[in-house]
């Protein structure tokens, strides 16, 4: 009985902590998240335990998030199947690469393609229901966006979309309250858009659909190319690559159409075709030269630039075959 009552005024005083010192909880976080790279090659199998540190360093913030979302009256849908897959789908982002290093340290590469092959079909299956049933897309990755907690702590958790916008009775129209406004500098002078509005209203909702439908099945096409062709087989690499070059052509159609969040996202996904140039076999065959080079030449010309890419180049090969598979833009 002490001992329940003991780990219960543990958890009421960390809670307490991380509602009324959100900035400090952020910087241990923080501290937590960086020192997992400083372990990668310090230790034996540091990459299981570097991993194994980040997991729990993005976990600990994802408790945090939820702490201070239900301190502060955010409108979140606790027990609501569209939440549940959101946060099953960010765990397992937060925790997908240290599950593959455990079960290929324990049962090797076999082991590892088929747990990476599981956690890819539940992904894109959990994403088609999000997609289908609750018209979620673009899906934000992880699915569960970090919160942005000292503008939450400000506003105390009011909605900014009930807040800065309301309906007319009579034309249905949305009319931007003056008081939220952006900025002169940042105002775009577009009709305000609601989340969710493209999913019941957008005629062309179909090709947008599609769009996103072809970004969830690449991890698994992917997979079955990786199968059929081969690892290191440009078959497989340009596949991918043009999974997604489609999906953001059908994307670049309706941008307009699109709220301020979702082209973020798709940016964010437009970014990560840089990754490409990191993974085999375009890695193998021409960026690591490239990347190289370039890394001991800044070292050469830049003081104490050595102590950077001296470890980049080090570890960078052994980075390409932990981190940059397709599925895991």
């Amino acid at each position: 009985m002490d001992k329940k009552i003991s780990l219960a005024g543990l958890y009421s005083a960390y809670k307490r902590w991380v509602i009324n010192n959100p900035g400090a909880a952020t910087d241990v976080e923080t501290v937590a998240t960086w020192s997992s790279y400083f372990v990668a090659g310090k230790i034996n199998k540091s990459p299981i335990v570097s991993e194994l540190v980040y997991s729990l360093s993005k976990l600990l913030s994802l408790f945090n998030d939820r702490l201070i979302k239900e301190a502060y009256g955010s409108d979140i849908l606790h027990y609501s199947l569209q939440e549940q897959i959101k946060l099953w789908l960010t765990i397992i982002h937060y925790c997908e690469v240290f599950v593959e290093l455990v079960v290929k340290n324990r049962w090797g590469t076999r082991g590892k393609w088929t747990i990476a092959t599981i956690l890819q079909l539940f992904k894109c299956s959990s994403a088609l229901v999000l997609l289908y049933k609750y018209n979620d897309m673009p899906i934000h990755h992880p699915p569960i966006p970090i919160l942005q907690r000292k503008k939450i702590t400000e506003a105390k958790g009011i909605d900014d979309n009930l807040n800065t916008f309301f309906t007319l009775k009579r034309s249905g129209r949305v009319v931007r309250c003056v008081d939220g406004a952006p900025p002169i500098a940042l105002r775009d002078w577009q009709p305000v858009k609601i989340k969710d509005d493209i999913a019941s209203h957008n005629p062309k909702v179909q090709e947008l659909i599609q769009a996103e439908l072809i970004h969830i099945l690449k991890p698994i096409v992917h997979l079955a190319a990786m199968r059929v062709f081969g690892t290191q087989s440009w078959k497989q690499w340009l596949i991918a690559l043009g999974m997604d070059v489609a999906s953001f052509k059908m994307y670049n159609r309706h941008m307009n159409d699109l709220s301020y969040e979702q082209r973020l996202e798709i940016s964010r996904r437009k970014l990560g075709l840089i990754l490409y140039l990191l993974r085999s076999p375009m890695y193998r065959g021409y960026s690591k030269k490239v990347i190289e080079g370039a890394l001991q030449s800044a070292a050469n010309s830049i003081p104490l630039m050595s102590f950077v890419s001296g470890p980049v180049i080090q570890y960078l090969s052994h980075w390409q075959d932990i981190y940059f598979y397709m599925w895991a833009s």
